[in-house]
């Protein structure tokens, strides 16, 4: 129980490391479907497409099979997933005639894409629209001139910097953690 790293791994037996090795699994996959859960939360048609097959299960009373605990026979892991294989519970994946549901993997995953590609034209029609516009003010114009608050180090405007994924975020702040203004 001690804090070598040389004798961590000689002490385990190997049912310890399966147990840990299944334990780190099911945190993985708890991950995994947390992403996928705030992905049907913000994508906009994956919350409607949702919402509306929420709306015909409660109509319809049910209709989209139940959960595998419906027989009343508990069948041991968190979520009322079975022990071993990959059957999902119908709610989640495919419906009872076959088709995916929203929940999908696929689905979930190739309305992202079209979310995404979605937002990323929009904002290319925003920056044409913004050039043409830029192009018709009168050189000097006080419209064109950009606050110098909104200039990153390089001069450059801070929404026309590349995104990084936020890698910089603590690069602005100063020794206090407020941003700086200048």
């Amino acid at each position: 129980a001690g804090g070598s790293a040389a004798s961590k791994g000689a002490l385990l037996s190997p049912s310890q490391k399966r147990a840990n090795h299944i334990q780190s699994e099911q945190k993985r996959r708890a991950n995994i479907r947390r992403g996928y859960e705030a992905l049907c939360e913000v994508v906009p048609a994956l919350r409607e497409a949702i919402r509306a097959e929420e709306e015909r299960e409660a109509a319809g009373g049910g209709g989209g099979g139940g959960g595998d605990d419906a027989d009343g026979k508990g069948k041991g892991r968190a979520g009322g997933r079975p022990e071993r294989g990959k059957k999902r519970r119908k709610s989640e994946g495919e419906k009872a005639d076959g088709r995916a549901g929203p929940r999908s993997e696929n689905v979930v995953l190739q309305k992202t894409i079209d979310y995404i590609n979605g937002l990323i034209a929009e904002r290319s029609a925003l920056q044409q629209r913004l050039q043409i516009a830029r192009g018709v003010l009168p050189l000097g114009h006080h419209a064109a001139q950009i606050d110098p608050r909104h200039l990153d180090a390089q001069g450059v405007a801070l929404w026309e910097r590349e995104w990084n994924g936020g890698m910089d975020l603590d690069a602005g702040l100063g020794d206090d953690g407020s941003e700086d203004e200048g």
